[in-house]
């Protein structure tokens, strides 16, 4: 006979990506904390499931490529540690991670595009004169990559 544990519950879909976003600013809290860093793998599929981040795929997207970052995670991360450095807590942090992790699903000419120097070189920065608070899909609309939302669900 299998024991019940009476201290689970369920979760909505919306709670669980609120406590998602919560452990991984709690993750690159600690980490922050101890070593003045933290790691970028901490906003991909193990703490934050695709399901919470994937918004969209690109026209082109073939079932090959790749699942493209809207905000770099170097970006997110940086941008974390700088509200760690202003005192901001986990709650906040949680929401910026919220708001700022979205995955399209591109082809791999569209990711070459992006990312080689001699195309746009933005494999790891938003384009220029781009702030927080913009339109997160920036770096798409510059590389003319068009696509469609898979999760209308998922809301900016």
């Amino acid at each position: 006979m299998t024991a019940i544990n009476s201290a689970r519950r369920a979760y909505t879909s919306g709670e669980r990506l609120e406590r998602a976003c919560l452990r991984v600013a709690m993750h690159i809290r600690g980490l922050w904390e101890e070593k003045g860093s933290s790691d970028t793998r901490l906003l991909d599929g193990l703490f934050l499931p695709d399901e919470f981040t994937v918004v969209g795929k690109s026209l082109n997207y073939d079932g090959r490529g790749r699942r493209e970052h809207v905000v770099p995670r170097l970006v997110v991360i940086k941008e974390c540690h700088d509200m760690l450095e202003r005192g901001e807590g986990d709650r906040e942090i949680a929401k910026f991670i919220r708001d700022h992790v979205k995955i399209v699903l591109i082809s791999q000419e569209e990711q070459e595009r992006l990312d080689r120097r001699e195309q746009l070189a933005l494999r790891q920065t938003m384009p220029s004169g781009w702030t927080f608070g913009g339109d997160v899909y920036a770096r798409l609309t510059h590389a003319g990559i068009e696509w469609s939302r898979t999760h209308p669900e998922i809301i900016d």
